[in-house]
């Protein structure tokens, strides 16, 4: 069927709680049928039933129109404020 992976995030200065989404998968046999929608409201549920936790957070590749247009679709608005580096450790 699919999955959602997350967790809650302690806050930055000056801010509040979050619950950062780090996966989202729903089956190919299934997509656009509600599923995604259906996760990311049980999402917002349970950010909104923890105390101090003001939103739910996700990143997608701005090369990932599916994606992109799954969160438009819920009204989402994209939030262009941060910019992700990376570092590789060495070999896998």
């Amino acid at each position: 069927m699919g999955l959602a992976a997350y967790s809650f995030l302690w806050p930055a200065a000056g801010s509040s709680h979050s619950l950062f989404l780090k996966e989202l998968y729903v089956s190919d046999t299934i997509r656009r049928q509600g599923v995604g929608a259906r996760f990311m409201a049980e999402l917002r549920a349970l950010a909104e039933a923890r105390p101090g936790c003001s939103r739910v957070e996700w990143m997608t590749d701005r090369d990932n129109p599916d994606a992109r247009a799954f969160c438009k679709s819920l009204g989402f608005d994209e939030f262009g404020g941060k910019i992700v580096y990376r570092v590789d450790s060495g070999p896998a």
